[in-house]
């Protein structure tokens, strides 16, 4: 990718700042003030749709407020052609239909203090609390042995822990320095929360752990968790034996609310799992992953029903927006290293993220995909573009305020998320099913969470 390109995928934005003073705007300072004096009659609900096309517009332009409004010559200003002309230049493509958009306008809220910090460390969490019902477990135990620095607490609950506890966005920040090792009671496994309306991808989720150390730009976890740390169940073999009691010719994996495979030197589930699986044929058990930890993995001979599956993105969208996690080559020689193992493998290109000349990128690396691992070991390919709730993106703005994933054109989808329209979304489908099928008929596409019409459009589902 050129330098013009990854600027335009990532720019990080010089609007007048400092080392001292923060870009003016990266954190909407002053535009509320601007607008609450400027347009007093508005009401406040419409203010504050105001505020947020001006903070879009001079984030992603580069201008000042005064530059955007330089054309706006209606007098006396009124609310509906003010909005339809910032409407028109948030968003370019759409300008000559602007009354149809449903735009996402919440509330502007940046605060400095959630901003993300990227450090890479070794997970050494300075506090672990196991809860009184898996303190004698062999989790515990090996937890105890790895890290003898850490400082243990007996807890009755993690319910109970975080009752007592306040945490908002900046705690996610340290969420390493707090381990959890918890007997869990209910949620062993469940089908895939696919989003209403969507095609259901038949998959169904085992939780065995919540909390990662990466720092992709688009996860949700942020803006889900509730508490700080990072959690492990302890007793494992009770998810054993509840899937027994389940579906058990389904597709099913971990990697919901954690990583499946980089905490897999602390848990020790891999080998566990594989084993286990083996004694059920018919399920094909996957895990999910950005690690490149698959020693254990690798280290036990696998059953023909488990695969491991990467998600991916080129490689410097995945150096900008996938932080703090290893890099586009590492992934896939960690694939080519579990192909020579006997594994199935899967890639999930999802998010796939759109910017100027994206098409070249995922078709390159699509290509890289297929040249190191053979067609027939690989069990899957999944293909979602971005997308997120409101809370998300006010969640991405906080913590990643020189983010330019959000600068593109994104509206209010079927399901209420926020998403690339409808035609650039298939454009983008239809393009990566092209890629891929000139490598493979065969190999299985789906789409994630996506509405019947556009599966229906372009994998025929």
């Amino acid at each position: 990718m050129n330098e013009e390109k990854m600027d335009g995928l990532n720019r990080y934005t010089n609007l007048g700042g400092s080392e001292s003073e923060p870009p003016r705007f990266v954190y909407g300072s002053g535009i509320k003030e601007f607008v609450d004096a400027k347009y007093p009659r508005f009401g406040e609900t419409k203010r504050q749709e105001i505020t947020r096309l001006l903070y879009e517009i001079a984030k992603r332009d580069k201008l000042d407020v005064e530059d955007i409004l330089r054309d706006f010559s209606v007098e006396p200003v009124r609310f509906d052609p003010l909005k339809s002309y910032l409407l028109k230049r948030r968003f370019p493509k759409y300008k000559t239909n602007v009354l149809k958009i449903r735009a996402a306008l919440p509330k502007v809220e940046i605060n400095p203090r959630f901003e993300a910090r990227f450090e890479k460390k070794e997970f050494y969490p300075k506090y672990v609390y196991i809860e009184e019902a898996v303190t004698q477990t062999s989790l515990a135990q090996r937890i105890k042995q790895k890290f003898p620095e850490s400082k243990f607490e007996t807890i009755s609950s993690y319910r109970e822990y975080v009752k007592t506890h306040s945490y908002d966005l900046a705690g996610y920040n340290d969420r390493l320095d707090y381990c959890f090792l918890t007997q869990e009671k209910f949620d062993f496994f469940k089908n895939c929360p696919c989003s209403p309306k969507s095609v259901s991808c038949g998959y169904h989720i085992v939780n065995l752990g919540v909390g990662c150390s990466y720092e992709c730009m688009y996860c949700f976890l942020p803006a889900y968790l509730n508490s700080p740390g990072i959690q492990f169940p302890a007793n494992l073999e009770d998810f054993f034996d509840a899937f027994k009691a389940y579906h058990q010719d389904i597709r099913v994996g971990s990697g919901e609310f954690a990583d499946s495979l980089v905490f897999d030197h602390i848990t020790e589930y891999s080998p566990q799992i594989v084993e286990f699986f083996k004694d059920y044929p018919k399920a094909t058990f996957e895990f999910k992953t950005k690690s490149v930890n698959i020693d254990l993995l690798t280290s036990v001979k696998p059953a023909g029903n488990i695969a491991v599956a990467w998600t991916v993105n080129p490689k410097d969208v995945a150096k900008q927006v996938e932080c703090l996690t290893p890099s586009i080559d590492e992934r896939l020689n960690a694939a080519v290293r579990c192909q020579a193992a006997g594994y199935k493998i899967g890639f999930h290109f999802d998010p796939v993220i759109h910017y100027e000349g994206w098409e070249k990128d995922y078709e390159q690396l699509v290509n890289e995909i297929f040249d190191k691992i053979e067609a027939k070991n690989i069990a899957w390919i999944s293909l979602g573009t971005l997308r997120m709730t409101m809370g998300l993106k006010k969640t991405i703005e906080n913590r990643f305020p020189h983010n330019t994933i959000l600068d593109e054109e994104m509206f209010l989808g079927y399901d209420d998320k926020i998403r690339y329209a409808a035609n650039v979304r298939q454009s983008m489908y239809e393009k990566m099913f092209s890629f891929i099928r000139r490598r493979s008929q065969k190999v299985w596409v789906y789409l994630c969470m996506e509405e019947k019409g556009m599966c229906g459009k372009v994998v025929g589902a």
